[in-house]
C-alpha cells in the first residue's frame, strides 16, 4: 500500500484529511483516473469514527484491477464534531483546537473546505467519487445540494463530483426521529448537530429538500449515484433508502444519460459494512464500473 499523507486544512485537529496514491505519491490528475474520497459517519459526533476507519475498505479496493487501472488516489476526509454524551469535555478546559461542539454548518463547511484543499493541490475537477457512510452520505449528498437553509455552502465554487455513493444513509432527518421515536438517543444526535428547528432538518436533508436547495436541481454534472442499504442494518431502516431512491428518481429523469444503482443486498450490519471493508468497497466498485462502462 502506498504510504498515506496526512494534511490539514484547517486550524481545529479533526480539519484533517488522508491522502494516497495508487503508486506512489498523488499527483495532478490529467488522464482518464478519478479520485475515491470518503466521509466517515459516526451521527456526526462519535469521536472513536474518523477519517482513518477508510483504512479496511482502501486495502480491499486496491486489489481489484478495475482500481489499479481508474483509480489515481485515495482521500478521507476529518471534519468537527458536534459534543457527544459518552464522551464529554470541559469547554473551559480543552483547546478550541480540540473541542468537539461542531453545529450546522460546521460538518459540511469542513467537508467543503477539505474537497477544495484537494482541488487546489491537485485540480482533478470533476473527476472524483465522493463517497459517505451514514451520515458521512449525508454530507456526500448535500455538498451538491446548493443551499442549505437559506445560506450558500461555500464562497468558492469547487468542481461537484462526477458520482456519489451513499451506503447505510440518513436522507431524512425527521423521518428518522419519527421511525425511531423510541430511542431518544436518535433525536438528541440529530439535535446536536442541526438544532430543534425541524423546518431545518427538512431544508438540509438530501431526500426532502426540493427546488433549489435539493440535489435535484443542484447537481446537474453527475452522472452516477449509487445507494447502498443493508438488509441486517440495525441503525438504518430501509425507508431512509426509498426516500433517497426517489429523489434521485427525479434527478435522472432530467437527464437520461444519468446512471441510478440501488444496492439494498448488503448484508453486514451498520458499522461492519466500513469495518470489515468488503461491502463499502464493493459499492464503490458497481461507481466505478458504472463511470467506465463495465
Amino acid at each position: 500500500m502506498s504510504a498515506s499523507e496526512t494534511f490539514s486544512y484547517g486550524p481545529h485537529e479533526l480539519q484533517r484529511l488522508h491522502v494516497s496514491g495508487i503508486s506512489g505519491a498523488p499527483a495532478q490528475t490529467k488522464d482518464d483516473r478519478y479520485w475515491v474520497i470518503y466521509i466517515h459517519g459516526g451521527a456526526w459526533r462519535d469521536p472513536t469514527i474518523l477519517a482513518d476507519s477508510f483504512k479496511y475498505t482502501e486495502a480491499v479496493l486496491r486489489q481489484h484491477s478495475l482500481v489499479q487501472g481508474h483509480v489515481a488516489a485515495f482521500a478521507s476526509i476529518d471534519y468537527r464534531l458536534s459534543p457527544h454524551p459518552n464522551f464529554p469535555q470541559d469547554s473551559n478546559d480543552t483547546p478550541e483546537s480540540q473541542l468537539r461542539a461542531a453545529k450546522h454548518p460546521d460538518h459540511l463547511q469542513d467537508v467543503q473546505a477539505a474537497l477544495k484543499f484537494l482541488q487546489d493541490k491537485y485540480a482533478f475537477g470533476e473527476k472524483y467519487i465522493l463517497i459517505g457512510h451514514s451520515c458521512g452520505a449525508t454530507l456526500a449528498f448535500q455538498t451538491v445540494m446548493d443551499r442549505v437553509n437559506g445560506e450558500t455552502l461555500s464562497t468558492t465554487r469547487i468542481p461537484k463530483p462526477i458520482a456519489i455513493v451513499g451506503v447505510c444513509g440518513i436522507y431524512d432527518l425527521r423521518l428518522l426521529r419519527d421511525d425511531f421515536k423510541q430511542y431518544e438517543s436518535v433525536g438528541a444526535f440529530i439535535k446536536g448537530a442541526y438544532g430543534d428547528n425541524e423546518e431545518v432538518w427538512d431544508q438540509v436533508s438530501p431526500a426532502s429538500a426540493i427546488d433549489s436547495d435539493g440535489v435535484a436541481s443542484g447537481w446537474s454534472t453527475g452522472q452516477v449515484a449509487v445507494v447502498a442499504s443493508s438488509r441486517n442494518d440495525s441503525l438504518i431502516n430501509p425507508p431512509q433508502g426509498l426516500a433517497m431512491q426517489e429523489t434521485l428518481n427525479t434527478w435522472e429523469s432530467v437527464h437520461s444519460e444519468r446512471k441510478i444503482i440501488f444496492l439494498d443486498d448488503l448484508l453486514e450490519d451498520h458499522d461492519d459494512v466500513w469495518s470489515k471493508g468488503q461491502e463499502l468497497a464493493r459499492t464503490i466498485i458497481a461507481a466505478i464500473e458504472s463511470l467506465v462502462g463495465k
